[in-house]
């Protein structure tokens, strides 16, 4: 029989495990990077899945559901972006995950993390640039002339690629503290997106079916 830990819990024990700052840093990342996978699963089981369901979507509300894959698409460009900031913005700190190497007392362990860092700042340079010319931003140039102030392309790939490489900084003092790693990817829902598609197709049928209003 399995138990699913509470995030007190969760915190309590990386504490534990990490001592105070470190633990308590750690916990509230886990917990932001879990948020993050919560919602690109969601625009996956909405807009990545298959073209079936696209269409299922743009017939039962088009504009909304475009609105709503816009808008979850920035969320996660800001998720991603906000867990790769600089531990300090003008004097005042901020939590991401290159917050962590300087709460580690171990030399070796502290060089790789911060190695495992900037591998994903390196990833996240896309979502980085969305968020400070676009969408946390108003651009100038890119408000007023796309075409000559492009911005990187963005793809459901590299945001993939960039989730995992926080998951690798993330697993690694996972590794160290705890013996084992967490698949943030793998999150079980119940009450999402899936839920929404299944219940839109059911309606479909009925409302299809003969004598149907």
């Amino acid at each position: 029989m399995t138990s699913t830990q509470s995030m007190d819990e969760v915190h309590a024990n990386y504490v534990t495990l990490m001592g105070d700052d470190l633990g308590t840093a750690f916990a509230a990342l886990h917990r932001k990077l879990i948020e993050l996978h919560m919602v690109w699963q969601q625009y996956q089981q909405l807009f990545g899945t298959n073209q079936g369901t696209v269409e299922l979507l743009n017939r039962t509300a088009g504009l909304f559901f475009k609105i709503t894959q816009d808008e979850i698409w920035d969320s996660v460009l800001l998720g991603i972006s906000r867990m790769t900031d600089p531990p300090e913005t003008r004097g005042k700190k901020n939590l991401t995950i290159h917050s962590l190497p300087a709460l580690i007392k171990d030399p070796a362990l502290k060089q790789e993390l911060e190695t495992l860092c900037e591998a994903a700042l390196e990833q996240a340079a896309f979502a980085r640039e969305h968020r400070n010319k676009r969408i946390a931003h108003q651009d100038h140039g890119y408000a007023t002339d796309r075409a000559a102030h492009a911005l990187n392309g963005i793809s459901r790939e590299r945001v993939k690629s960039t989730l995992a490489a926080i998951g690798k900084v993330m697993n690694r003092l996972n590794l160290h503290f705890k013996d084992s790693t967490t698949l943030y990817d793998e999150f079980i829902d119940d009450s999402g997106a899936r839920v929404l598609i299944s219940k839109l197709r059911k309606f479909e049928r009925l409302k299809d079916a003969p004598g149907a209003l």
